[in-house]
C-alpha cells in the first residue's frame, strides 16, 4: 500500500471515529406525552369496547420517570390513567434509541434530541393486543 493510500485510510478512519464514540445520553428525568392506541381486547388502560378492533378516541397522558441509569441501562416507572408500572431499558450501541419493557409489553424508542423521544409500544397477551406510537418530551 502506498504512503498516500495509507494516509487516506487514516484520515477516513479518524473522520468516522466521532460518530462511533458518541456520548451516552442521560435519560434520567421525567418524560410526558399522550398516546392513542389501536387494540383488541381489554388493556390495563382501556376497556375492551366492541368485539374486534378498537381505535382509541381519547388520548391517555403517560409519564415516564427514569430514576437511575448505569451506562446504557436505565430503570424507573411509568404511569398513565390509574396504573403505575416499573420500566427497565437499554440504549442501542449507537445511543440513538433502544428498547424498554414494562410489566406486560415493550417499547422501541428513538431519541430525536436530548429532550424528545419517539416511542412505539406493543404487547401481545392471551386476552389483548395493543400497538401505539407517540412522542414524549422531557419536562424535568
Amino acid at each position: 500500500m502506498s504512503t498516500r493510500a495509507m494516509l487516506a485510510a487514516l484520515v477516513i478512519g479518524c473522520v468516522s471515529l466521532p460518530a462511533a464514540a458518541q456520548e451516552i445520553p442521560n435519560l434520567v428525568g421525567t418524560w410526558k406525552g399522550a398516546a392513542e392506541a389501536v387494540h383488541v381486547g381489554p388493556t390495563p388502560y382501556r376497556p375492551a369496547g366492541e368485539a374486534g378492533v378498537t381505535f382509541s378516541a381519547d388520548p391517555i397522558e403517560f409519564t415516564y420517570r427514569i430514576t437511575e441509569q448505569k451506562d446504557q441501562r436505565f430503570a424507573g416507572e411509568m404511569s398513565g390513567g390509574t396504573g403505575t408500572e416499573t420500566v427497565i431499558g437499554s440504549l442501542r450501541h449507537d445511543n440513538e434509541g433502544g428498547i424498554m419493557l414494562d410489566a406486560d409489553g415493550q417499547y422501541q424508542f428513538t431519541l430525536r434530541d436530548s429532550d424528545t423521544m419517539d416511542l412505539c409500544y406493543s404487547h401481545l397477551n392471551p386476552t389483548s393486543r395493543v400497538v401505539a406510537c407517540w412522542t414524549v418530551t422531557r419536562t424535568e
